[in-house]
Formats: structure tokens, C-alpha cells, sequence
């Protein structure tokens, strides 16, 4: 799907993987992780071989600018599937351009053929800017279940 600037949103096949990498790889680094373009390669190689993911991709100039990664998961109670948005991310020069809201627009229209019960996300406690993001794409805070994690 074409949108302003000559950008271009479209879901990622494996062939995308050499332009992929370097931006997930900033992705990480972003969150504090390390380095490590092998490791990200042969982690999103496993996604796309595995049919574990399905990525979506911003594109301007055959370059990737910013990426959405969903994994399926399920609800037992309602017995239907939740999409978890896991991985959200524009290229710094690329923000507040409409990438963010155009390639969210495409997650969602995407997850919407597939009849979830919705999409779960998290965010950082103290981005509010993302909450701000997330709150006017129709996102909701959680005031339901409490989310917990255990670091095995």
C-alpha cells in the first residue's frame, strides 16, 4: 500500500531478511540490547520458516523504515486467537511522518481478516509517548487482569 512520502507498507517474506536485519537490530539496541546481526538473522529466519510471526514492513527507497511483528496466541476462555503486537518500530528520521499510524493501520486490518478476539501490546512504563500513540489507535490499559513475568 502506497502512502505519503513514497512509502510503501507490505507484509514481509523471507527475502526481505537482508534489509530486515539491520534495522531489527536497532530495534534492539534501542531497548539496551547488544549488537548482534547473526543472532537476529537466524532468530527471524526461524520466524519466517516456522510460520511463527508475520512481519509487516515500511518501506521508502527499498529501504526498511519501520517494522510491526505479531505472533498468534490464544484464549482459552473466549477460544480465539489474540495477535500480540511485540515489536513495533520507526527509524528514528522516519517518525511523526504517518509511518507509525499507516503501518499500524495495515497490523490491524491484517489481524481483522482473521477474526481475533483483538491485539495485545505492552509498553514501557515511562514511554508515555508510546502510551499516547498506542491510546489513539484505540488501545486501552488493561484495568482487568494484572500482567506478571518470571524470569527463567
Amino acid at each position: 500500500m502506497k502512502i505519503g512520502h513514497n512509502f510503501f507498507i507490505r507484509q514481509a517474506t523471507i527475502q526481505d531478511l537482508p534489509k530486515l536485519v539491520p534495522i531489527f537490530d536497532s530495534y534492539r539496541e534501542y531497548f539496551k540490547q547488544e549488537k548482534n546481526p547473526q543472532e537476529v538473522l537466524c532468530f527471524l529466519f526461524a520466524k519466517f520458516e516456522r510460520l511463527e510471526s508475520v512481519i509487516f514492513i515500511a518501506e521508502k527507497d527499498n529501504e526498511i523504515i519501520g517494522f510491526a511483528q505479531l505472533y498468534p496466541v490464544f484464549s482459552s476462555l473466549s477460544l480465539q486467537r489474540v495477535w500480540l503486537l511485540n515489536d513495533f518500530f520507526i527509524s528514528e528520521d522516519f517518525r511523526n511522518l504517518g509511518v507509525g499510524k499507516q503501518l499500524f493501520s495495515n497490523v490491524k486490518e491484517f489481524t481483522i481478516l482473521t477474526k481475533p478476539k483483538g491485539i495485545e501490546l505492552s509498553v514501557e512504563h515511562e514511554n508515555k509517548q508510546a502510551w499516547t500513540f498506542w491510546e489513539k489507535q484505540g488501545f486501552k490499559l488493561d484495568d482487568e487482569f494484572r500482567s506478571y513475568f518470571c524470569k527463567i
